[in-house]
């Protein structure tokens, strides 16, 4: 029976296919919920109704017509049986749909001079309507024309991934690409852009951003049965590739502290949209991280080509991100917002059940996409059995799973499209995919305004729970916060505090249980040097000695406690202090044993970390409970004196 109804199912389709002919290839991508935004000074700029076709605004009014359920007749068929029948039925009216359904626009915003001047101001100031989308788009003030410095001449070769578009939806990783310099790769991704536009639409004059839209989500559903590969020249680094942005001189002046003539060679050096400054831009949360992490505060460039995919995914740590595109092809953004992360991962897990325990961290592959309407019970099954195999699929960024699956599934998803000298901000803990129409260079990197400590928090929670590391400790962080109340609001205050509360009572809880119950403190255990022994006589060194503050003989390196800014050396230690079971950098303090000299674990792990007795383990202190206790006073009176 249940081949029956596939049978019945491909026929219906391949006849709907026949009968609807073009019109299939049209839907809803734009709906007149948002309203429009000012436009002001915007001369020859896109409206915000204007981001999409003329065509798709025209399909808000003929969206498909539901076909009507499907009930078989029959005393022989029980419930069971008729409960099948229709998720079957149900499961291809899902498939149907196809990408007809219509997406909300995303905001788009268009910032006076003035406003441009301070992108973390400016961001933090559309941030509580604009994250409710997950992404937006922000078109610079009349007269921005960066100077690329991308050399597109350069004979510099980079790799690229190879994407199998028809196994994107199974959540598998991409394949190595070949190498190119710019200008074979620019050659190679016009030749097929022109080959696909003559053989499938025939006049490249005619065709439209919703056929090749159309044409994308069709070969990752792989309904063609078509075997299409494109290639992306994906995070590049800009310390071997050069940033798309001019670099700063020595004799610029300090960030944010003077602006330069809008449009002039220093400004595009020296202002805040620059992606090389906004990470350290007066009022980034992450501007004291110094050290140069790649995509996280030193920007990453992108060479995309048409159809080539970043599949869903969120930020590190969820952090915010923005992105630019340098020059060329217009570029297709999907998001949804953080607080609907979650429903999103439901969404993902029920698609992706078998994938999931074979790549436990697959989020951050970004090769998975999963077409807007797959949702054949066939299909389900596959994606329920890769979700078994991969237990962490989200983080591997390898999945895509099509907007018309998150909608039926209660999901909000809205829509951009990114033209070149345009920015696309996406908001912590929003998940966000896309692809590209044809050849274009792009960059990104990450930021964070002062209000991103409790998603940073999150992430740690999660994290810890997957096995993943932060890509710089969180717990630092928020010491190094400390240092620089006076750059914070009152609210990001009291989200610092409530956040060092937390670290407080953990601390607390875990130093008093592992104490008593036979872990050792090592600064009681340690030996001290032979200089403090009895002797026959004093000589002079054991007479400096005794000046000395043996308290602090045990005292472990200062590159473990907090500082005013995290350096690459500060870094390099926290990497020396990952927990081998939940892979949480242990800052404050960890567990040692003496049957193992290079591993550690956090306090929430000791047991996990050998299977000695706790007798035989040691706590590693780097700051005192009393400490900690002062910090989070100097924190209070400063919120008092806000107040």
């Amino acid at each position: 029976m249940a081949s029956m109804i596939e049978d019945l199912v491909d026929s219906t389709d391949e006849a709907k296919h026949e009968k609807n002919g073009a019109t299939s290839s049209q839907s809803t991508s734009l709906s007149s919920a948002v309203e429009a935004l000012p436009s002001a000074g915007t001369s020859g700029k896109p409206t915000y109704l204007q981001s999409c076709d003329e065509e798709e605004a025209q399909d808000v009014k003929r969206r498909r017509r539901v076909p009507p359920s499907f009930r078989p007749h029959g005393d022989d068929t029980d419930n069971k049986h008729l409960r099948s029948l229709q998720q079957a039925v149900e499961n291809s009216r899902t498939e149907n749909l196809s990408t007809d359904v219509g997406i909300e626009e995303a905001p788009v915003f268009y910032p006076t001079v003035e406003e441009f001047k301070d992108p973390i101001k400016y961001i933090s100031s559309i941030k509580p309507h604009a994250q409710r989308f997950g992404i937006c788009r922000v078109v610079p003030p009349e007269g921005w024309d960066n100077p690329t410095q991308v050399d597109f001449n350069s004979k510099k070769k980079f790799a690229t991934k190879l994407q199998r578009m028809s196994l994107m939806q199974e959540g598998r990783a991409m394949g190595d690409g070949q190498f190119y310099d710019a200008k074979q790769y620019e050659k190679m991704a016009d030749e097929f852009r022109q080959s696909w536009i003559e053989n499938h639409h025939g006049n490249p004059e005619k065709v439209t951003f919703r056929n090749l839209e159309v044409d994308y989500w069709s070969l990752v559903k792989n309904t063609t049965g078509k075997m299409v590969e494109v290639e992306y020249g994906n995070d590049l680094s800009t310390h071997e590739y050069d940033s798309g942005f001019p670099l700063r001189k020595p004799s610029d002046p300090a960030l944010g502290t003077v602006t330069a003539p809008f449009g002039s060679d220093e400004y595009y050096r020296t202002c805040g949209w620059n992606l090389n400054n906004i990470s350290c831009w007066p009022g980034s949360a992450i501007r004291c991280v110094t050290h140069s992490i790649d995509g996280i505060n030193k920007p990453w460039l992108y060479m995309g080509m048409m159809f080539s995919s970043f599949c869903w995914h969120r930020e590190d740590i969820y952090l915010a991100s923005i992105n630019y595109m340098h020059s060329g092809a217009s570029k297709q953004w999907y998001g949804i917002p953080g607080a609907k992360a979650n429903s999103f991962r439901r969404v993902m897990e029920k698609q992706m059940k078998l994938r999931l325990k074979e790549v436990p961290d697959l989020e951050h592959h970004i090769t998975t996409q999963i077409a807007p309407s797959t949702l054949l019970s066939k299909m389900e099954k596959q994606m329920k059995l890769r979700l078994k195999e991969v237990p962490d699929l989200e983080h591997h960024i390898t999945t895509q799973i099509a907007p018309s699956t998150l909608l039926s599934n209660n999901v909000p998803v809205y829509k951009t499209r990114q033209e070149a000298g345009q920015f696309i901000v996406t908001f912590p803990e929003a998940y966000h995919c896309g692809f590209s129409y044809g050849f274009n260079c792009g960059e990104a990197v990450n930021f964070a305004t002062s209000d991103w400590i409790p998603h940073g928090s999150q992430s740690v929670v999660d994290y810890r729970l997957k096995g993943k590391k932060e890509c710089f400790s969180f717990d630092r962080l928020l010491f190094t916060l400390t240092y620089h109340l006076k750059e914070l609001s009152l609210e990001s205050c009291k989200m610092l505090l409530r956040e060092l509360e937390i670290l407080q009572a953990d601390e607390t809880h875990f130093r008093k249980q592992l104490y008593s119950t036979g872990v050792q403190d090592v600064s009681k255990v340690a030996q001290l040097p032979n200089e403090g022994r009895m002797s026959s006589e004093i000589p002079e060194e054991l007479a400096n000695y005794d000046e000395q503050d043996v308290s602090k003989v045990a005292q472990l390196p200062n590159e473990g406690r907090m500082s005013s800014e995290i350096p690459e050396e500060l870094a390099n230690y926290d990497d020396q202090r990952v927990c081998s079971t939940c892979s949480h950098t242990c800052f404050l303090s960890a567990v040692c044993c003496s049957c193992n000299e290079h591993a550690v674990s956090c306090p929430k792990c000791c047991d996990y970390l050998c299977g000695c007795p706790r007798t035989n383990k040691y706590l590693l202190e780097w700051h005192s409970l009393d400490e900690i206790g002062e910090i989070i006073g100097i924190t209070s009176a400063h919120i008092d004196t806000l107040e």
